[in-house]
């Protein structure tokens, strides 16, 4: 089992009240083979960002950390070189006269920022509908209303998907929170991931704008595959299953 695998294991398990010791832990894990030293090293590293504290054998669920996920202030400044590799790379995939989606995130943010095309803009998300509005190289700019998510200002929900069927657009450029080796793509949120997928199937290409760090780990809500994926734009080679390398443009 890899490791991404064994620590959402351990996070629906850990989840469910609000202390656990070690015995209940390692008999949880006992009918998956896990030895007890890649146990310990998986509640460290879950720990470290964290999701648990451990205190004297007892792991403590962090119910006072709402880990749904990073606001988007947060990620503001998280790899932000990286992001700017990936916009400027990402432009080569779209000519004048697209018309494209555009996801939440601040990736795709930077992406519309450096638009130099004569395209229209499709998207969900109020941040990359105001970075669209400033930039004057951009035909046009559609922003679907619905419910707004306050930690992502993006807007979710029934109307924002039927919103969605009335446009048609080419290519997508969808941006996740995380990818694991088997190739599963993660969205922290299981409304916002409905829309993506919606998205994804639509598009004639789809495109997934996110940086290194995202890959070789796990969410809490997989809602699509690297294998239905068209292309993947990275600032450097991730570490991902052989398979689906042929599918980076870096």
């Amino acid at each position: 089992m890899f490791k991404v695998e064994r620590q959402k294991l351990l996070l629906n398990f850990l989840q469910t009240k609000e202390m656990f010791n070690m015995n209940e832990i390692m008999e949880f894990v006992k009918p998956y083979h896990i030895k007890y030293v890649l146990l310990r090293r998986d509640l460290q590293e879950l720990a470290a960002k964290n999701y648990i504290t451990l205190s004297y054998g007892v792991v403590k669920w962090n119910n006072q950390i709402n880990v749904e996920d990073t606001s988007r202030l947060e990620k503001l400044n998280i790899n932000y070189e990286a992001k700017k590799i990936i916009a400027k790379t990402a432009q080569q995939l779209i000519n004048d006269k697209d018309v494209i989606f555009v996801g939440a995130g601040t990736t795709c943010e930077e992406f519309i920022r450096q638009i130099t095309k004569y395209v229209k803009i499709i998207t969900n998300s109020k941040f990359v509908y105001e970075e669209a509005l400033k930039n004057k190289q951009i035909a046009d700019a559609v922003l679907l209303g619905g419910r707004l998510r306050k930690r992502s200002d993006a807007f979710i929900g029934t109307f924002t998907e039927k919103a969605l069927e009335i446009e048609t657009f080419y290519k997508a450029f969808i941006s996740v929170t995380n990818v694991d080796m088997e190739g599963k793509l993660y969205n922290n949120n299981e409304t916002e991931a409905s829309l993506e997928t919606k998205v994804l199937d639509m598009a004639s290409i789809s495109y997934i704008i996110s940086d290194s760090s995202k890959f070789n780990s796990i969410g809490f809500f997989d809602f699509y595959h690297a294998k239905n994926i068209d292309y993947f734009v990275c600032e450097k080679l991730p570490e991902i299953n052989p398979e689906f390398k042929s599918k980076f443009i870096i």
